[in-house]
């Protein structure tokens, strides 16, 4: 018996190859990669945040944080600000500062741990202090007394003395730190130079302006109130130049020379 041959329904290879179709669209779809279609490796899982830590300042602060070394942590918060208040009047304090004085408060109560506390770190704040105290004098004292060996073996090479000069160390006793007056290299001190020349032009040609001036009144011709604007313009360099003077803690005058 011969077999016949049945072709299968008209619709079902359209059927079976439209599913083929779409499960092979779905396939491409998922495995695309474009706008607003990232790398499955990248992709926020299911269930799972894409922020943490939150957005707000708080996290922020704890990202950064968790990031930090101990030490730059620790330091980082000593040095943050509190708010205080004292009578009406209310300020910011570190948080160094603000445990210091917490401490102190709980000692002056009667607290026996912080009173403790509190004495052993004044007792080591008094000798560190002491010790910074003759480390500064001992410099000052030193170079006064070791600077003209220093000089002369400069002089005996061929070469300028040292600086800053003797005359221009100081050991403040109210601060009891050291002081430096004058320049401390040859660069300063020619800019020292300068700055004294100029101002002694300008001082020497006020002085002779005013001279005149009261010359001219006991004649009967005094200065009109425009020739004495250049008074004005004189005295203003000269402040200038004092300021220069003074933003450097320089005094007006090269050390061991003659006051202007």
């Amino acid at each position: 018996m011969s077999k016949t041959f049945e072709p299968d329904p008209p619709d079902a290879d359209k059927e079976s190859g439209s599913r083929v179709t779409s499960v092979g669209e779905d396939v491409a779809d998922e495995d695309k990669v474009g706008y607003r279609r990232p790398p499955k490796s990248s992709r926020f899982k299911k269930g799972q945040s894409g922020n943490p830590l939150g957005s707000s300042r708080k996290a922020r602060m704890r990202q950064c944080q968790q990031t930090l070394p101990l030490v730059d942590l620790v330091l980082e918060n000593s040095q943050g600000l509190v708010p205080i208040r004292e009578g009406d009047r209310r300020s910011t304090i570190s948080m160094k500062e603000a445990l210091i004085r917490r401490e102190a408060a709980l000692a002056i109560q009667g607290n026996r741990l912080a009173l403790k506390a509190a004495l052993d770190r004044i007792d080591k704040a008094e000798k560190n202090k002491l010790a910074e105290v003759l480390d500064y004098y001992t410099t000052y004292r030193d170079y006064k007394e070791q600077y003209p060996a220093r000089a002369k073996a400069c002089r005996d090479r061929g070469r300028p003395p040292p600086l800053p000069h003797p005359d221009d160390l100081h050991f403040n006793d109210d601060t009891c730190k050291l002081e430096i007056t004058g320049p401390i290299n040859y660069e300063q001190l020619d800019k020292l130079k300068k700055i004294l020349e100029a101002r002694e032009i300008l001082i020497s040609k006020l002085e002779g302006l005013r001279e005149d001036a009261d010359e001219c009144a006991r004649e009967g011709f005094p200065y009109s109130s425009k020739d004495r604007e250049i008074f004005s313009v004189l005295e203003n360099y000269i402040r200038f130049f004092d300021s220069l003077l003074e933003k450097r803690n320089w005094l007006p005058r090269v050390a061991g020379g003659k006051k202007t």
